[in-house]
């Protein structure tokens, strides 16, 4: 999955902006799905931790490489927010996209590791100073633990999934970040544990001198 800082992509703005005043034939639906681990799906190393919490990170979608288990890796947190963001002034499609029930089960939004599911398609995301129609989809009341593995795909109506021939670069750009509950070190832990032991101590031995 390619993934590029949102801030280089300010001049593609300008070009698609100018693209977007055609007409619109109709509207991409994309679906979000986050889940717990699938076992038909392969499992790598390497996971989520390349961009800091609350930093915005773009991709293209769908494509094949989200066809895997991902990873809660090197973030620090327990992750309990997953915001997810459509950029259609940036992609490769004229028409109109926006978040939707794909999958035909009357909501918007596939998770069985978050409770709420909140759809914004007229939020204007900003981003160092410069600001994008980027339709947004939240997700909270739950918590992917640092360490464990996790789905995280969209459904498209029309399917865009780009052919195995052709690679994982999907004609829609889609963003995202999260943000979470952060872990102590284990070192941080045993010093924590250490301090409070020295307490229970002192004030065991202060007891018997009085």
């Amino acid at each position: 999955m390619n993934t590029k800082n949102i801030g280089t992509l300010i001049a593609s703005a300008v070009v698609s902006s100018l693209l977007s005043l055609a007409p619109s034939a109709a509207a991409i639906l994309v679906e979000p799905v986050l889940t717990t681990p699938d076992p038909n799906l392969p499992s790598f190393d390497f996971g989520i931790g390349v961009n800091p919490p609350r930093t915005v990170l773009v991709w293209n979608a769908p494509d094949i490489s989200g066809q895997q288990n991902f990873l809660n890796e090197d973030t620090g947190l327990d992750i309990t927010t997953i915001e997810l963001f459509l950029f259609p002034e940036l992609d490769e499609i004229d028409d109109e996209v926006i978040w939707a029930d794909v999958n035909g089960d009357g909501q918007i939004g596939i998770s069985n590791l978050f409770a709420n599911i909140e759809v914004d398609n007229n939020f204007i995301l900003e981003d160092s100073g410069e600001f994008f129609q980027a339709p947004r989809v939240t997700f909270t009341g739950g918590v992917i633990p640092l360490g464990t593995r996790f789905v995280a795909q969209t459904l498209t109506e029309p399917d865009l999934t780009a052919p195995l021939n052709v690679g994982d670069a999907g004609p829609l750009l889609v963003g995202g970040r999260y943000d979470g509950i952060t872990i102590p070190e284990p070192s941080t832990i045993l010093a924590l544990v250490s301090v409070l032991g020295f307490g229970a101590l002192f004030n065991n031995k202060s007891s018997q001198k009085t």
